[in-house]
């Protein structure tokens, strides 16, 4: 289940190119925090994993890692479902909310802070695909 919330994250950074420090460090900080502060205890207690490092691990790409990642994420979604069922909609919206935090971790495409992007076309697909592979279907949850 850890391994989907990592995933839920890296699929989006990779989803325009590569491991960005700005988006790696979003994640680490978003799971920092609901590692002391989530209302879910599962979300809470899984929270609870070593921070990434963009540079521990050779390039991977987006393309690479899309079906294991999204595989991880539905098998996580299927275990909380039938173990935890409780806890199912507060670790789906957790996992979106990790995708979210990496898309909006840095803007794209600026020259001198003109015409920047909060989100790509890439990592806005990326994001919809961890929600479908959640079995949350089509439709944003929204920028928070």
């Amino acid at each position: 289940m850890q391994r989907a919330m990592m995933a839920s994250g890296v699929l989006v950074s990779l989803a325009d190119g590569a491991l960005d420090r700005e988006e790696v460090h979003a994640l680490s900080m978003e799971l920092r925090s609901a590692k002391f502060a989530h209302r879910s205890r599962l979300v809470h207690e899984l929270a609870d994993v070593p921070t990434p490092d963009s540079e521990a691990r050779p390039p991977a790409t987006y393309a690479g890692f899309r079906d294991s990642g999204l595989e991880a994420i539905r098998v996580a979604a299927d275990i909380v479902a039938r173990k935890a069922p409780a806890e199912l909609a507060d670790f789906r919206e957790f996992l979106v909310r990790l995708a979210e935090v990496v898309a909006d971790a840095n803007r794209k495409g600026d020259i001198l802070g003109v015409g920047a992007q909060r989100r790509t076309r890439e990592e806005t697909a990326a994001i919809e695909a961890v929600r479908t592979a959640l079995g949350l279907g089509g439709g944003s949850a929204g920028g928070r």
